[in-house]
């Protein structure tokens, strides 16, 4: 018989990450470089797409974690 392989845990223990707030924060301060540059309505836009997603996001991740505290 041969040994069983170890079980691996496939979820993460936090699904929070900096470099994901990184991320966000780079594009919005891309965007927001960008409308000044171009100085179009269309950029304009990303900026509350972008910052809704990092709501949404942050949301996510507090009720993940609330909900799985011990």
């Amino acid at each position: 018989m041969s040994d069983s392989d170890p079980v691996i845990e496939l979820t993460p223990k936090n699904p929070f990450s900096w470099k994901i707030v990184a991320a966000f924060v780079v594009a919005w301060v891309v965007v927001f470089a960008l409308f000044f540059e171009l100085k179009s309505g269309t950029i304009r836009l990303l900026l509350p797409l972008i910052g809704l997603i990092f709501l949404v996001y942050l949301v996510v991740c507090t009720i993940y974690l609330l909900k799985n505290r011990k």
